[in-house]
């Protein structure tokens, strides 16, 4: 308004000083009646300054008390248009507003947090009495439904969260939260195709938000369909939905497993591109490099390319697996031989040298250098339990007859038979800690091959290979 009155009295300025220019002594005369009035210009433009400056004051008057009246109701419930506060309710395709009160607004809105508090701490009788409540206040509204959702799910009623989320997902509005719904309910209910349907309609809607992207990811992946999965991946990584350390994992392993879809399908050439663009994004990926280098060798006789692909792996993530293939690499070795290209690749692995110490024991037993073997054994056996590769060398060793044709005791495998003995167990190899397995990171479920899915909680190329797994894999920490 002052704005408003500013720009009015420079128009009037202006035109005064024209006047006072152009005709200095000019006046206007006005008759009422038999009365004669004369005016100067400067008189009637302060006349007609103040009227309208008095009605601008007027209409300011008459807006404010309008607004006034406004902020004493509560019209609808979904979104505020600036100052008109306007909230628009959505009802069976019309626009309908419903007139609450201030203390009826009041009400609704304590109501709505002693529902979600009774939600959140399980008492679904009292959400629903507090909802039941609400309802009388507002009528029918999408805030009833989507609270209702919520109650059904405290109480596991997953068939009533499905079927209600079908009528959230025809409003425009709320659309995606009744397709959360149904996702959340279908899962539950073990019902993955339906679940997929849902999630590929969500991600046609929207493609930046975190729960769309990572569950349309998992459920494309779960059926098999990876390159689907790596078309979502790829949109969660352009919006920056998708953390990147997550992103290299997530989008190796569906690239490895594209490779093997490739090699099934016996396409070399995708398959190469996929399983060396798997290896980019995870150099970690143990799968990956042995079936790289188990490519090169079957398929191109290479070689010197499987054992880099093979040392590099050793070297980032020692396993068993690798150096087990790699030692394979070179047929042509004798005993001693595959004991030398170990012991060089001992030196490059300061991640795991109680695996250095396994080999060496298994490699020092096939040459019958005993000695060697059981000094490998006793370091392992310094910071491990006895596990079964362990524990059957030392009784292979100690049933070794000496040169008089005794039997050395088998002091160390008989002490572990009696410890055996005294907890109620058989006294066999399978009783003992197995030397290594996969283990999920996120649960600690433990597999002996690598998974893509883990079984149990379902999260994605979180396994990792571990070694010396114990019985309690909630304790499993990764090497």
């Amino acid at each position: 308004m002052i704005k408003y009155l500013f720009k009015l009295a420079c128009v009037f300025a202006l035109a005064a000083l024209l006047f006072r220019i152009t005709a200095p002594n000019s006046k206007a005369v006005i008759q009422i009646s038999s009365n004669i009035y004369a005016f100067s210009v400067y008189e009637i433009l302060i006349f007609i300054f103040a009227f309208l400056a008095m009605t601008e004051l007027f209409l300011q008057g008459i807006k404010a008390v309008n607004h006034l009246l406004k902020n004493d109701v509560l019209i609808s419930n979904h979104s505020f248009a600036g100052d008109n506060e306007n909230i628009e309710l959505i009802q069976n395709g019309n626009s309908n507003k419903i007139v609450l009160s201030r203390n009826q607004f009041d009400e609704a809105a304590i109501l709505i947090v002693k529902t979600m508090s009774a939600i959140t701490a399980g008492l679904m009788e009292d959400a629903r009495r507090h909802l039941g409540c609400l309802k009388e206040i507002i009528g029918e509204d999408a805030i009833i439904d989507v609270l209702m959702l919520k109650i059904y799910k405290g109480e596991k009623n997953f068939d009533k969260m499905e079927q209600l989320s079908q009528k959230l997902m025809e409003n425009e509005d709320i659309q995606l939260v009744g397709m959360k719904a149904a996702l959340e309910a279908q899962m539950q209910k073990k019902e993955f195709t339906e679940a997929l349907k849902t999630v590929n309609q969500a991600f046609e809607v929207r493609q930046d938000l975190y729960w769309v992207i990572g569950s349309a990811f998992l459920l494309r992946a779960q059926n098999n369909d990876w390159l689907g999965a790596l078309e979502v991946l790829e949109a969660g990584i352009e919006k920056e939905i998708t953390p990147p350390q997550k992103a290299c994992r997530l989008k190796a392993v569906a690239l490895y497993e594209l490779a093997k879809q490739a090699k099934a399908d016996k396409d070399k050439t995708k398959y190469f591109k996929f399983i060396t663009q798997a290896l980019n994004e995870n150099n970690k990926l143990i799968p990956a490099a042995l079936e790289l280098a188990d490519y090169y060798i079957k398929n191109d006789k290479q070689t010197r390319k499987a054992e880099n692909v093979l040392y590099r792996m050793w070297v980032e993530n020692p396993s068993y697996e690798v150096a087990e293939a790699y030692l394979n690499l070179f047929s042509k070795d004798g005993k001693a031989e595959k004991i030398q290209r170990m012991e060089k690749l001992a030196l490059a692995n300061n991640k795991r040298p109680s695996l250095n110490n396994l080999i060496l024991a298994e490699l020092y037993i096939k040459a019958k250098k005993y000695a060697k073997a059981k000094t490998e054994c006793k370091i392992f056996l310094l910071k491990n339990p006895a596990t079964q590769k362990i524990a059957d060398m030392y009784k292979q060793m100690d049933n070794k007859p000496h040169k008089n044709g005794a039997v050395k005791p088998n002091n160390l495998f008989n002490t572990i038979k009696k410890r055996l003995n005294e907890i109620g167990k058989n006294e066999s190899l399978e009783d003992f800690p197995k030397d290594f397995q996969w283990v999920c990171a996120n649960c600690g479920h433990v597999e002996d091959v690598w998974t893509p899915i883990c079984p149990d909680c379902g999260e994605i190329g979180r396994s990792y290979w571990h070694l010396y797994v114990d019985n309690d894999t909630t304790a499993v920490e990764e090497i």
